[in-house]
């Protein structure tokens, strides 16, 4: 697509103030090379050269979402990202500091006390480089990618909304900005900064993180710990609601590092994005600009409530629960690396797993427990993180009789990682295309053993295949 069609793209004009009213759209003429879907490609390559200058700096919209797509980021290897970043801030008026692991530190012009920290991070969970495109309807557009790679708008939407507010004239409240690497291998970068220069927050009151899919979320507890304090919490649903937003439990994110590091209050914020680190992963640029907006919103009433309530300043009562896991938890239906600990949750009640025994006596956490070292032991044996990453925003529940764990639509939305959990166990279906794995296999799996399968551990690179030693 041409340069100036992708200028074009830049969707909408001004974003409406309040939530309920009509986006407007401006339609763009597609390419023919854009008219044919280049589908799934098994080797791809795994790095793509970005020239430094001929990063565009001027984009705003979806240009500008559309460019740190394409830009290819995984944890580790952020480089091109973070050029891209720091030249776009530059060129923008605004001067980053940058720390010895990469991450970026940066203010908008606004002086004065009381700064509310801004956050999102630059890595991704992709294992080559997204062909992005976009497709438009009367009230959105729907960016994705045409060769199944995760696009990573977890969290590139974040960075988004970061670079938008630091820049925004309209915006008079004096922002921080933390724009982490090393997110998705276990908060790695805001660690390294909490741990390092922590000093550069001193005058800050708040955070907002923005790294939560959907767009009506306000995460006010990580699975780890408790993020906000009960009055705050009463406050921000208060905000909240005229747009659709309430708090509720999350998963891992950045924001824990930096308000218990801080002890100040901090939340996680929806993004737009969906089916985060999967080939189908997409963004709704309404969904994105929704949570802009409201972020826009709340900004001078966090401020002003800090100005006036100084005391409430200080949170340190997280609450810290410990579950600990021998390498990733499945916490809020999500895997990560990096030895977290984990709060199982129930499929959509956001509601911690009871202690009800299951027919086989067997308690829901434990089979998650089990389950969670299954996976581990065959994404080791595979030599990847395949089910690691497949089953990031996977839902999970027991059967009535408690003698299943069913996959919420796992046929549909993760078939190659059903593929592989077919060698290992009984996997059944169902109407709603869930995958049925009995309760006993699971509690059953010896690490290292195959309690269905015939697969090697040595030399093993594929199934059906489809190449997982990425």
């Amino acid at each position: 697509m041409s340069e100036e069609n992708t200028d074009s793209m830049d969707l909408i004009t001004e974003v409406a103030s309040k939530v309920g009213k009509v986006f407007k759209v401006i339609p763009a003429k597609v390419s023919s090379t854009e008219k044919k879907p280049v589908g799934a490609v098994i080797n791809e390559p795994k790095s793509r050269f970005v020239n430094a200058r001929e990063m565009k700096t001027n984009g705003r919209g979806i240009g500008l979402l559309r460019d740190m797509y394409e830009i290819f980021s995984p944890s580790g290897g952020e480089h091109a990202i973070s050029v891209f970043i720091t030249n776009w801030l530059i060129a923008n008026g605004i001067t980053p500091l940058m720390d010895s692991e990469g991450n970026i530190y940066a203010q908008n012009d606004v002086r004065g006390s009381k700064r509310i920290i801004i956050n999102a991070h630059m890595d991704t969970v992709a294992s080559a480089p997204a062909i992005i495109k976009v497709v438009r309807t009367k009230k959105d557009a729907i960016l994705s990618s045409t060769n199944n790679q995760v696009i990573g708008a977890d969290d590139k939407n974040g960075v988004w909304c970061v670079l938008r507010l630091l820049t925004d004239p309209e915006i008079d409240t004096p922002l921080t900005a933390l724009i982490c690497v090393s997110e998705e291998s276990g908060c790695n970068g805001s660690q390294f900064a909490m741990d390092n220069h922590a000093d550069y927050f001193d005058d800050c009151v708040f955070n907002i993180t923005v790294d939560r899919r959907g767009d009506t979320d306000i995460i006010n507890e990580n699975f780890d710990i408790t993020l906000c304090s009960n009055e705050m919490t009463d406050i921000l649903n208060k905000w909240g609601k005229p747009w659709g937003l309430t708090t509720t439990q999350g998963s891992i994110s950045d924001v824990s590092n930096i308000v218990e590091r801080l002890e100040i209050n901090g939340i996680n914020l929806s993004a737009g994005y969906h089916n985060a680190h999967m080939g189908t992963e997409y963004t709704s640029m309404a969904e994105l600009l929704k949570s802009y907006q409201f972020q826009k919103e709340i900004l001078p009433k966090l401020h002003a409530h800090f100005m006036k309530n100084p005391k409430s300043v200080k949170f340190t009562d997280f609450q810290r629960i410990t579950y600990p896991k021998s390498s990733y938890g499945i916490y809020d239906n999500a895997y990560y690396s990096g030895g977290c600990k984990a709060v199982y949750t129930s499929a959509g009640t956001g509601k911690p797993y009871g202690t009800k025994r299951s027919s086989g006596g067997h308690s829901e956490a434990s089979v998650m427990d089990a389950f969670e070292e299954a996976i581990d032991d065959i994404d080791n044996v595979l030599g990847s993180n395949l089910l690691y990453y497949d089953f990031i925003d996977a839902d999970y529940e027991l059967s009535h009789s408690g003698k299943s764990l069913k996959i919420l639509r796992a046929f549909e939305l993760y078939p190659s990682s059903v593929a592989t959990l077919e060698y290992y166990f009984t996997v059944s279906s169902n109407a709603a295309r869930d995958a049925i794995i009995p309760v006993e296999q699971i509690m059953g799996y010896k690490a290292g053993q195959m309690v269905k399968g015939h697969l090697s551990n040595k030399g093993f690179s594929s199934i059906d295949g489809y190449d997982y030693s990425y």
